[in-house]
């Protein structure tokens, strides 16, 4: 393993103890539920990722963030059509990070459907249109 291997294992793991930690102390606390769906993602424990996902999307079922999160968690379970409804969910609500949503290498699954390519269009879209109120 290489040693920048070994930082980026130790760092997550020292993310979720803190995390986990603060699960136990704010149960109620979106901010620490919010941190456990990242650093439970990036640790490949994509269950765990979804089920806090949906733990947000309960709290909060109108934020687009929560249910682009909760499209990647499902897509890194092979829930592909699940991640898809989550995905257009979240683009209706308001997400519009092109990059994001293009680079995120959670959706790769679903790059070559033709779902997937509108919701990129329309996050395109939505983007330009909210660059171009900003400049007037």
């Amino acid at each position: 393993m290489k040693q920048s291997e070994s930082h980026d294992e130790l760092s997550i793991n020292f993310e979720l103890g803190l995390y986990e930690l603060g699960r136990t102390l704010y149960p109620r606390s979106r901010r620490v539920l919010d941190g456990l769906v990242v650093t439970y993602a990036a640790a490949g424990r994509h269950a765990d990722a979804l089920q806090a996902s949906a733990e947000l999307l309960k709290a909060e079922p109108d934020n687009p963030r929560h249910h682009y999160n909760y499209a990647c968690g499902l897509c890194c379970l092979g829930r592909t059509e699940e991640a898809l409804a989550a995905l257009e969910k979240a683009c209706q609500l308001g997400f519009t990070d092109f990059e994001h949503l293009t680079n995120d290498p959670d959706l790769t699954p679903l790059r070559d459907c033709p779902q997937f390519r509108e919701f990129q269009k329309k996050a395109l879209v939505q983007r330009s249109q909210r660059l171009k109120k900003t400049d007037e």
